[in-house]
């Protein structure tokens, strides 16, 4: 195998002489999910800065490196993030803290309707610590930040005019972005349009009829993104709308079988969905009131739409339309943070007649309250979540109370030495789709069935973190075990007896059990005039049911080295190994995953071309060893494997004012 190749590469890391460097600086943030500092939050945050956001691949592509967090992938275009094994409705995709409310979370072949560009860093929270937010939330937030709501002036005013090209999919991007204070506004105004066509798979990627496939038909993806902001940003607080719009069509590499009479008559078949969503918000806060220190406020409305065009040229229409509700209360003292929540949720979606899921609606009503102390060193919070939910169609109702707590204590034990120990339980409401679904479904090649008699999902979750400093090295563990009682999975039953076509899977519970753990190790190094930073991970997760089997479509353990290194200017180098384990540990429906190694590299470089002018270039190559790799979490594994070997560019000028 070529990763021994790379041994002696990783062995002289640690046997080049070196002296210590400085320590790295913080990412400056705009906002976080608790508060308006990310310092101030004690929960397991991992941070994306900007320069390792890829806005042409998806939001789990962009996480999969990270401890703990993988990609429930349905191709390049489409990507679900995935934390500790729980996807779906247990892990929440925020945009500047509110709920990106799209058709995502009803199937793992919809897109999350969120574009990265211009996102100036991304928050993960792994586990149910993150209820305080959103229910249900026992894997997780995954927040994306962009300064289309701030309260604050920009200090970066400018006009960002980039383009980006990929060679694997001659795939291009054009964005354009302008930040300007006016007086006491804060105007923000971006556009990005993006063509991705089919793209190369490695050698012996993929075989059909006997003969090797080298590109994936239906693998393509085309969209426009555009987003208005304005902010009012006064001494009382401030005021913010925005208004996004994102619409686009992506393939569908995997589907339902086509005629083989029809494909010979007229060659590669087209199967895509087609996409749409509008999104207005108007966030604010009030500062010094007579009964909080602050109110922050926020009211979201989405209207989001998906054509799916089946194999044999009919279509179904999916459509979402979702009111959020929020009031969040500082009432901290001077001793205690507290935070109170009111949240409200009405959700409406009008599906076609022919869809797989019937017109539904639902209803979900939260009071969330969350605070936090320190006593003699150690940092002690807790949140309680109460929520009554309501699901409904024509015919069926639904209804569901339920309580969560979650609890974290953190202590400082030496200078170089802190724990944290988190403790949760955590409920969460069947959806529509795992309720009511009952159709054919071609983009999965299914006929789903949901149970409107299904329980609440219940999690009871122990998460223990280890912090060790050495010098400048900095080791992180974690380890956790949450016990899942009645989670609930699509279950595929191996027949095609409901309709005589698609493969029969119904929505179904049993008790399960989700433990692993995390490891990182940071460390500065200096090497001549020359900074470096090393980092090694590994994540292994287990999932396994009350009656021995897996759970399926659980990420493979893996391993990860990026080393940056940083040149006498603003370039950097950087390399980054990804080693995925075969995955054994599999379903009667699943076969084995096999390991492979992802090497990437990249270049980036802030080049001041004079006062107001500069210019941004990032040169990548990805997948450089050009091997085979399939994701153990995807659904559509043996028939959509990852892009070959690929390079390209992302050019950008700023003028700055």
């Amino acid at each position: 195998m070529k990763i021994f190749r790379l041994l002696p590469i990783m062995l002289a890391i640690f046997i080049i002489p070196t002296t210590d460097a400085e320590e790295l600086s913080s990412i400056e943030v705009e906002s976080s999910i608790l508060s308006n500092s990310i310092t101030e939050n004690r929960y397991p945050v991992a941070i994306i800065d900007s320069t390792d956001i890829d806005s042409s691949k998806s939001i789990g592509t962009n996480l999969r490196s990270i401890p703990g967090v993988s990609n429930s992938d349905y191709g390049t275009s489409v990507g679900q993030p995935v934390i500790r094994g729980l996807g779906g409705s247990r892990v929440r995709v925020l945009s500047n803290n509110n709920y990106v409310s799209d058709l995502s979370f009803f199937s793992a072949d919809h897109p999350v309707m969120l574009n990265l560009n211009h996102a100036s860093h991304i928050e993960i929270i792994k586990g149910p610590s993150s209820l305080f937010n959103h229910s249900g939330t026992s894997g997780g937030i995954v927040n994306v930040i962009t300064g289309s709501s701030t309260d604050k002036l920009y200090a970066d005013e400018k006009i960002t005019i980039g383009r980006s090209y990929d060679t694997v999919s001659e795939g291009y991007s054009n964005n354009f972005l302008f930040k300007k204070n006016i007086n006491d506004v804060a105007l923000y105004l971006s556009h990005d349009k993006r063509d991705y066509f089919k793209y190369d798979l490695s050698e012996g990627s993929l075989y059909e009829e006997g003969s090797e496939v080298h590109t994936l038909n239906n693998s393509d993806y085309a969209d426009k993104s555009s987003t208005i902001g304005l902010s009012l940003i006064k001494n009382w607080g401030y005021l913010s709308f925005s208004f996004i719009n994102n619409k686009g069509t992506y393939g569908i590499a995997y589907h339902a079988e086509e005629e083989e009479e029809e494909e010979e008559e007229e060659g590669e078949h087209r199967i895509y969905s087609a996409h749409k969503s509008d999104t207005y918000n108007f966030i604010g806060r009030l500062d010094n009131l007579a009964f909080a220190n602050s109110l922050d406020f926020s009211i979201s409305n989405t209207n989001a739409h998906i054509k799916e065009h089946e194999e044999d040229g009919s279509f179904k229409v999916l459509n979402n339309n979702s009111t959020a509700y929020n009031l969040k209360f500082n009432l901290d003292s001077d001793d205690i943070e507290k935070r109170l929540l009111l949240s409200y949720e009405h959700a409406k979606s009008p599906f076609s007649s022919n869809a797989y899921v019937p017109k539904s609606e639902s209803f979900d009503r939260s009071i969330a309250y969350y605070s936090q102390t320190n006593m003699s060193g150690l940092n002690f919070d807790y949140a309680l979540r109460y929520d009554f939910n309501e699901r409904l169609t024509s015919t069926k109702n639904y209804e569901d109370s339920a309580f969560s707590i979650s609890t974290n204590t953190s202590q400082q034990i030496t200078d170089n030495l802190s724990y944290s120990i988190g403790l949760s339980h955590v409920s969460r409401s069947p959806n529509m789709a795992e309720l009511f679904a009952d159709g054919k479904h071609g983009p999965t090649n299914r006929y789903e069935k949901g149970d409107s008699s299904l329980e609440r999902e219940v999690s009871k979750n122990i998460d223990l973190g280890l912090n060790f400093k050495s010098g400048d090295s900095t080791i992180d563990i974690s380890v956790y075990r949450n016990d899942v009682k009645d989670f609930i999975y699509l279950r595929d039953l191996g027949t095609t007896s409901y309709d005589g076509e698609h493969q029969d899977a119904n929505w179904s519970q049993k008790d399960a059990v989700f433990q692993g753990y995390e490891f990182s190790y940071m460390k500065p190094l200096t090497v001549g005039n020359t900074d470096l930073y090393l980092t090694l991970s590994r994540d292994d997760i287990s999932a396994v049911f009350d009656d021995d089997t897996y759970v399926p479509r659980i990420p493979s353990a893996k391993n990860v080295l990026d080393l940056t290194v940083l040149g006498q200017s603003n370039e950097s180098y950087s390399v980054s190994l990804i080693y995925s384990e075969s995955q054994k540990d599999f379903t009667s429906i699943e076969t084995e995953t096999n390991s492979y190694v992802d090497l990437a590299m990249k270049y980036t470089n802030k080049i001041s071309l004079n006062n107001n002018y500069d210019l941004n270039v990032v040169l990548f190559g990805n997948n450089l060893l050009d091997k085979t790799r399939r994701n153990h979490a995807s659904f559509v594994k043996a028939h959509v494997p990852l892009p070959a070997a690929s390079f390209g560019f992302d050019v950008s000028l700023d003028y700055k004012f």
